[in-house]
């Protein structure tokens, strides 16, 4: 009796993280952070140890979530370009893309500028304006007690910055979400 060689096969796809790179999206055309990933299609034999079937670097939109295909002559060019988080999040900050707080697939992650200066998001700028004086008074580093009172400030003068411009905040709406819709006719201004 002869007993086969191989007594099942099993196969697995691994995906490690490179990094991240600013690029423009080919599907939905935003210009944004690309994720860059090394994917191995690897294959068991219960008999044999693993071995790797197929390989390939993938560069994934964090918009839309399109996934592309590096050929293996632009690895070395996309390996020069690669970011950490951090880089990524120092780059975007001074171009007034990246909200307050770290983003997670696109979304907020901790308090919004909205949060800082305790106003809703729809407030007008005079609101905005006056939250702004209060806080400041409350926590410039020269009247305030609190610890951290250095690290509020500059949080609440990058708020002020970014809301107080509508440019700006028109931008940062968006990466919140947040659609400004423009106020309909009323009958009495016909």
């Amino acid at each position: 009796m002869v007993l086969p060689l191989l007594y099942g096969l099993g196969a697995r796809d691994f995906v490690d993280l490179l990094g991240y790179t600013l690029q423009r999206c080919q599907r939905c055309g935003t210009s944004g952070v690309f994720a860059v990933y090394q994917s191995k299609r690897k294959v068991t034999f219960y008999t044999l140890p693993t071995f790797s079937l197929r390989e390939q670097q993938v560069l994934e939109c964090r918009s839309c979530g399109a996934r592309f295909a590096i050929p293996p002559e632009m690895r070395d060019h996309f390996a020069g370009r690669l970011l950490t988080e951090a880089e990524v999040a120092a780059r975007m900050r001074p171009a007034g893309g990246l909200p307050s707080g770290s983003t997670v697939n696109g979304r907020v992650k901790g308090p919004t500028y909205y949060q800082i200066l305790q106003v809703d998001p729809a407030a007008d700028p005079e609101v905005i304006d006056a939250a702004f004086r209060r806080l400041a008074l409350k926590f410039h580093p020269d009247r305030s007690s609190v610890p951290d009172a250095a690290d509020r400030m500059r949080e609440l003068l990058e708020a002020k910055a970014c809301l107080s411009d509508p440019a700006k905040r028109r931008a940062y709406d968006q990466t919140l979400g947040i659609v400004r819709r423009q106020p309909g006719m009323r009958a009495e201004d016909v």
